[in-house]
């Protein structure tokens, strides 16, 4: 079985979906810009406080949430902005002209091209420790060679303040992740593409206060909404797609599942070594198979996660003596199925199975899941490749 994310007919709809609120928000900027400029001293004033402060609450909510990726996109455009204001004061209208500024024009690209691949992780992992010393380090190496700069020959072509080889540069970097958005979307991902465009805007118009105050906030704006509804993304969604998170699981168990329901609680048998042998973002392609695989069957249930290992099915208004034929069926089909994911080649798997169904002593379904993964685990001592009762 060999799936075709890019053709999925959701996937394409979800893509645009992602869209519209970042394309929303360029486009206010865009509009505002364009109709207002320049803008009155007390207006940039305004939207240069707002820039900051968005920008800070955005790093506070991030270290919050342990995120890294988006933390360091933030931390480069303030710095950013930051030296852009600070080239201003230290060299009045001729700022454009300086090294520093030509140096930040091509080096700001760069990395946040190279931000927008860097791997989703927790800030508080060893990789961010690493990412932030690789940005110093490239920071006072940039401190070192910028005045070289003038020394390289340019055709004498700029779009507005920065050079017309580093708008070509931005341009080459922001349609590489438009391809990559299109190959492989995520919230995030979309909403720092869009704050990649404003940022780069926020570059051209850099020697009027009007264009670098309104595309800072704009680029602010477009991170903050990205992070927020991400987050939220996050709490209610599993990374798999359309496959709900353990908190979504016990929010309908307690709004939108009918009394009687079952759940058929699985888990890919051998998958540490799976894992080792394949890596995680293989695996998880594997895992959103085998579920398409199931939705295939004439069964109504509904996926959510429950850990790394393991996940939900739910049989509403089924007992367990119907689910666990349903299981059972399922269970015999993965094993008969044959996966290709990778380098074209055929890999069969199993799964393990256990039901538990909703009784009048369980108090939520935080007891009916924890039941389900013991008997689970306690069976994995003795065999796989089963369907159990708990």
């Amino acid at each position: 079985m060999h799936i075709h994310k890019f053709n999925s007919i959701k996937y394409i709809f979800s893509t645009i979906r992602g869209s519209f609120i970042p394309s929303m928000l360029l486009l206010c900027a865009l509009v505002f810009f364009y109709a207002q400029q320049p803008f009155e001293f007390p207006l940039a004033v305004l939207l240069h406080y707002l820039f900051l402060g968005i920008s800070c609450f955005s790093l506070v909510l991030l270290y919050t949430a342990n995120q890294a990726k988006p933390f360091f996109t933030i931390l480069v455009s303030l710095a950013a902005y930051l030296i852009i204001n600070h080239l201003k004061t230290q060299y009045g209208d001729s700022f454009i002209n300086s090294p520093e500024f030509q140096c930040l024009s091509f080096a700001l690209p760069l990395n946040l091209f190279a931000l927008h691949f860097l791997p989703q992780s927790k800030l508080s992992s060893a990789g961010s420790k690493y990412t932030l010393l690789i940005l110093l380090t490239e920071a006072v190496f940039l401190q070192n060679v910028c005045g070289h700069m003038t020394q390289i020959p340019y055709i004498e072509i700029t779009l507005e303040a920065i050079p017309l080889q580093a708008g070509a540069l931005w341009c080459i970097f922001l349609f590489l992740i438009l391809i990559g958005i299109c190959l492989k979307n995520s919230i995030l991902n979309t909403g720092l593409f869009y704050a990649g465009i404003c940022i780069m805007m926020e570059l051209i118009y850099a020697n009027t206060v009007s264009g670098l105050v309104m595309f800072a906030l704009g680029s602010a704006m477009l991170l903050l909404s990205s992070i927020i509804i991400d987050l939220y993304h996050r709490y209610h969604y599993d990374y798999l797609e359309f496959v709900g998170s353990k908190n979504a699981y016990l929010s309908h168990a307690n709004s939108k599942f009918p009394f009687k329901y079952t759940i058929a609680l699985y888990s890919i048998d051998n998958r540490d070594k799976l894992l080792q042998i394949y890596g995680p973002e293989k695996l998880a392609s594997l895992e959103q198979m085998i579920i398409n695989k199931i939705r295939e069957l004439p069964y109504e249930l509904t996926f959510y996660r429950y850990n790394d290992a393991e996940l939900i099915m739910v049989f509403k208004n089924e007992d367990a003596r119907h689910t666990y034929e349903f299981a059972e069926n399922i269970r015999r089909t993965i094993a008969a199925s044959e996966f290709i994911f990778t380098s074209r080649k055929s890999l069969k798997i199993t799964i393990s199975i256990c039901i538990s169904e909703k009784t009048r002593k369980d108090l939520n379904a935080s007891e009916v899941t924890e039941r389900a993964h013991n008997a689970l685990h306690k069976n994995y001592r003795f065999n796989c490749n089963i369907t159990t009762k708990a």
